[in-house]
């Protein structure tokens, strides 16, 4: 099987979030939408990630839904979320079900650019006063994220470290 790209149908699915109850891709039939694949929110890089997604989520949610997938716990996700102001879902993604949807968007292991570039990150996190916190999901599972256009199709892939300021110029050009 080839792995997903752009122009591929983007895979669907039903999940709960945490936040604003059961999401779908079928939701966002006709809008585009940014899914964005994080590891869980005891990591550190994860942490600072989200709090920079929360940051740029105004001006990316101008062109496009967002949705957040997690692999920690719902408790660890509502945990951390609750001291936010989050209007998006989120949604964690169950070790029991074998983390499927990170499978069905070929997210897999990082290379070793993705890590090198997690030890970098981890320095600006612990500058930024993140601690680890619970390890939860693969410690060796890849970031990424997803751009669907308005009939379903993957428009941006980017597998690796999250890059909002490339995302956003991405979304304000298409």
């Amino acid at each position: 099987m080839a792995r997903i790209g752009i122009g591929d149908l983007a895979p669907g699915f039903s999940l709960e979030s945490v936040n604003l109850g059961a999401v779908s891709l079928g939701d966002f039939d006709g809008k585009r939408v940014v899914l964005i694949f994080g590891r869980y929110f005891g990591c550190p890089v994860c942490q600072l990630d989200f709090d920079e997604l929360l940051r740029y989520k105004d001006m990316i949610k101008e062109y496009a839904e967002l949705v957040y997938f997690t692999q920690s716990s719902p408790e660890s996700a509502g945990d951390y979320i609750s001291g936010y102001e989050v209007d998006f879902p989120v949604i964690p993604v169950s070790k029991e079900d074998d983390y499927q949807i990170y499978c069905d968007y070929d997210v897999g292991n990082m290379g070793p650019s993705t890590l090198f570039n997690l030890f970098k990150r981890a320095r600006e996190a612990k500058k930024e006063g993140k601690t680890h916190g619970s390890y939860e999901g693969r410690e060796t599972q890849s970031p990424a994220d997803f751009v669907v256009d308005e009939e379903g199709r993957i428009i941006w892939v980017n597998r690796g470290m999250l890059n909002l300021e490339k995302l956003l110029v991405f979304l304000e050009g298409f």
